[in-house]
């Protein structure tokens, strides 16, 4: 194991089914894709680039906390989720934070009105679902913290919010008097409201993962207007390490 995480760098790893050439790491991806491929090589784990999609809606009462469900077998999983297998496990580089926004009644989403919500980097009071102050009541969530636990340990102890906060030189906007209305608000880069995570973080599918957003005060977030709710999403983005989790724990095991 020792001699194929020395050549994650380069050259070729010795893995199941054959070879694997691994290319030379210029970007810090590339440096953990070849050391995540080095690791599992011999256990017959496909690593490839993949996502997480965690959600909390929120509801129409104050709350000063959303938790997110990570494994696919916990709490009930929206149509837009993308949750961790028990036999997998999951490499972290990058993070992404939006306010999702949709239709619905009662505030109880379908499987259709989540595949159409917006995903927003800022809460816009010119969005439905926004206005009537909501929007200065969701600052709430840009002025908290995010946590990451697993099993004993916290990987994440607070992660300014902050971080995933974008507002872009374009937003949309009502028309008005000597004012053309915009459509949409500005997203001028590909998962506009991502931020780098240092270090990686390997979240397993067997272990208890605990990923929050604490608010300064508890704080209802729901939207005023009829027919309309706002959703928590956070992406986390990297590898996925297919069937790796009994694996993982026994790397783990034996480094103690």
């Amino acid at each position: 194991m020792r001699r194929n995480l020395q050549r994650a760098s380069g050259g070729r790893i010795k893995a199941m089914g054959g070879d694997i050439v691994a290319a030379k790491a210029f970007s810090r991806k590339q440096a953990v894709f070849n050391e995540k491929a080095a690791q599992y090589a011999n256990s017959g784990v496909i690593t490839t680039p993949g996502f997480l999609r965690l959600e909390s809606l929120a509801p129409t009462t104050a709350v000063s906390q959303f938790t997110f469900n990570t494994l696919d077998t916990s709490g009930v999983k929206t149509s837009t989720e993308r949750r961790l297998k028990l036999a997998d496990t999951f490499t972290i580089t990058d993070l992404s934070f939006y306010l999702g926004t949709g239709t619905c009644t009662a505030n109880a989403p379908t499987a259709a009105q989540y595949a159409s919500q917006r995903l927003l980097t800022h809460p816009n009071p010119s969005v439905v679902g926004f206005t009537g102050g909501v929007a200065d009541l969701l600052e709430a969530v840009y002025n908290g913290f995010l946590t990451v636990r697993v099993d004993t340990t916290t990987f994440i102890d607070s992660l300014p919010m902050r971080a995933f906060y974008r507002v872009g030189t374009s937003q949309q906007v009502t028309a008005g008097t000597n004012q053309n209305g915009i459509a949409r608000d500005e997203f001028p880069l590909a998962m506009y409201g991502r931020t780098d995570l240092l270090p990686t973080i390997e979240l397993n599918g067997q272990s208890n993962i605990d990923i929050s957003i604490t608010l300064p005060n508890a704080t209802v977030c729901s939207a005023t207007t009829t027919g309309n709710f706002i959703n928590m999403v956070l992406f986390a983005q990297g590898f996925l390490n297919q069937g790796a989790a009994t694996t993982q724990r026994n790397l783990q095991r034996s480094l103690r």
